[in-house]
């Protein structure tokens, strides 16, 4: 008797959003896979399954960009998957606008649609942006001050620059530096956060951004 043929193995979710190089905030635990909406049997432990009629082909073992962001809405917090959602805008694996077209059968899908922004480089920026939000602190990203872009702007004069892991060579650091200084002279106050503010101690980044404010 001639067996059923093995189901070929396609990446979903966080899964495939990490083959694809897009920034997370944890890593997965477990590896997730597309099946098709009636598939059955077993799931082996290290698995997790997404079954649903894709939105667009899978390619070379990977879901579509679309079935990968409308997972990933589902399975994590909304601020993880903005992360994920706005990094592949940024890598430009999709345009915000194109993204917005598609027409996602769930409510989170849609709802991290609508919050995505095409302006974060980081999840820090992403972190930052929406947390402020969520405190109703609106905030612009990317705006050029003395001919360099900086991260966010609150309001008129307040600055927000967020640091990565490896943040910068020596003469990168020192072009900050004297960035931040000029910035002062010019009445705008900086605040620059590392991530282990950004992404362990929020608490400390909305009390000093929050403090600062009602300075200014």
């Amino acid at each position: 008797m001639v067996g059923r043929p093995a189901r070929p193995v396609v990446l979903a979710c966080v899964s495939a959003a990490r083959h694809r190089g897009l920034q997370l905030l944890h890593p997965p635990t477990e590896e997730h896979r597309w099946v098709p909406v009636h598939a059955g049997g077993p799931v082996p432990p290290g698995l997790r399954l997404h079954r649903s009629q894709p939105l667009a082909p899978a390619r070379e073992g990977l879901e579509s960009i679309a079935d990968m962001l409308a997972h990933v809405a589902e399975c994590l917090p909304s601020l993880e998957a903005l992360i994920v959602w706005e990094s592949a805008v940024h890598a430009g694996l999709i345009s915000i606008d194109a993204l917005r077209r598609i027409r996602f059968r769930r409510a989170a899908a849609r709802r991290v649609a609508a919050a995505a922004s095409p302006s974060s480089e980081s999840l820090l920026e992403t972190i930052c942006l929406h947390r402020l939000r969520a405190i109703g602190v609106e905030a612009r990203q990317q705006v050029r001050l003395r001919g360099h872009r900086v991260d966010l702007l609150v309001g008129e004069r307040l600055v927000l620059q967020v640091d990565g892991f490896q943040h910068h060579l020596a003469g990168q650091r020192r072009q900050d530096i004297e960035h931040d200084a000029l910035l002062g002279l010019d009445g705008y106050r900086v605040l620059r956060f590392a991530y282990g503010d950004v992404v362990d101690r929020w608490d400390h980044v909305e009390a000093l951004v929050t403090a600062t404010m009602a300075q200014l």
